[in-house]
């Protein structure tokens, strides 16, 4: 049996059956590339180039992005509605946008002063605050299992944080390189508590995008937040004196630039396609690849172990997000239908489940 007809009889055998999930895995790597890249451009740990401030990192990749969403909606005329998507669905796409930008600013200050792992640490608090928010918005039920923990992954949070006034002032002998992660706690803290606003937005994202379903193609849905992206970074770079707008100064931060916008394309679209084809129950196995990319990255790039308080902290979010995860009666087990379906148009929204968690870099999630 040749090479190619292997090829052929694993993605029938293998990737076919599995496509939700084939696709939720790819968009974790775009996304580990994504984030990566934007650490590089914030930190700049060969000290060649000015580090970028993150309002212009998004600037420049949702308009990479938001460009890319209509040259394929343009070209292909294959997106119903484009390229503002049905009216009835507007207002919740507006909404989705904005609160999309805060999940993903909140990832993207958060790696100035946090490690890589560390920070997408942070964003495993999802599956502990979307059925919070599920409570209070919707009247979904919310039990003590949950709340316990959430309140329990608050304190891996304390952990990666590492504040001096719990922990005293701590040594730089491990890892004297700032652009890792820093060694100061006020800027530490700052980082997690910009973070933990960022997976507010994030969890407020995915009960949009489950009420939404599939009465919008997913490229609109990518399009209102890369759109919305621009307009609140173009703004805040005007307005805010902290913000200073500043050109790529060599090749290198340009193809950065270029992989960011790319490879954010390629996850959203990935991944909304992937968590409406997917169950719930195997969608949110896919939050675990993330940190392992996260240490890979971490490793391979920065030459960086997390510490020992890391690691319980991480640890423990991860633990208590696998309870949550697990343990939550799913509303349905039904999969979503294939995007094909009903002749490629969009059925109503149903009902909403939120057992289904992939972390991304603006609900992550998107």
């Amino acid at each position: 049996m040749s090479l190619k007809e292997r090829a052929h009889d694993f993605y029938t055998a293998t990737v076919l059956p599995n496509l939700g999930v084939s696709l939720l895995l790819v968009a974790q790597f775009f996304n580990s590339i994504m984030i990566v890249t934007c650490k590089l451009l914030e930190t700049d740990p060969q000290n060649k180039d000015k580090p970028i401030h993150p309002m212009q990192i998004l600037f420049i990749r949702m308009c990479i992005t938001y460009v890319l969403c209509l040259v394929y909606m343009v070209t292909t005329r294959s997106v119903d509605h484009a390229p503002w998507g049905p009216r009835d669905q507007r207002v919740l796409l507006v909404l989705r946008g904005i609160l999309g930008f805060f999940g993903v600013y909140g990832l993207y200050f958060s790696l100035q002063y946090l490690s890589l792992s560390d920070a997408v640490s942070i964003t495993f608090l999802i599956p502990m605050v979307t059925p919070f928010f599920a409570w209070i918005f919707l009247h979904e039920r919310y039990s003590i299992l949950e709340g316990v923990c959430a309140l329990l992954s608050l304190a891996g949070v304390v952990l990666v944080a590492k504040p001096e006034f719990i922990f005293g002032a701590r040594s730089n002998s491990g890892n004297e390189n700032e652009s890792t992660e820093s060694s100061s706690t006020e800027l530490r803290l700052l980082g997690t508590g910009v973070g933990l606003l960022g997976v507010c937005g994030a969890s407020a994202v995915y009960i949009l995008l489950r009420k939404i379903g599939k009465s919008a193609h997913p490229l609109i849905s990518v399009s209102y937040f890369a759109l919305t992206t621009c307009v609140v970074t173009f703004v805040s770079t005007l307005v805010l004196p902290s913000v200073s707008f500043a050109l790529p100064r060599s090749g290198y931060q340009w193809f950065l630039f270029a992989l960011i916008g790319v490879s954010g394309f390629l996850m959203q679209f990935c991944l909304t396609a992937g968590l409406q084809r997917e169950k719930a129950g195997k969608s949110s196995l896919m939050i675990y690849s993330s940190m392992v990319y996260a240490l890979i990255w971490d490793l391979t790039i920065w030459g960086h172990l997390p510490g020992l308080l890391s690691i319980l902290g991480t640890g423990l979010i991860v633990l208590n997000a696998s309870i949550v995860i697990k343990y939550k009666p799913a509303n349905s087990d039904q999969p979503v239908e294939d995007l094909e379906a009903e002749g490629g148009k969009y059925a109503a929204p149903t009902d909403i489940d939120l057992d289904n968690f992939i972390v991304t870099d603006d609900e992550e999630s998107s």
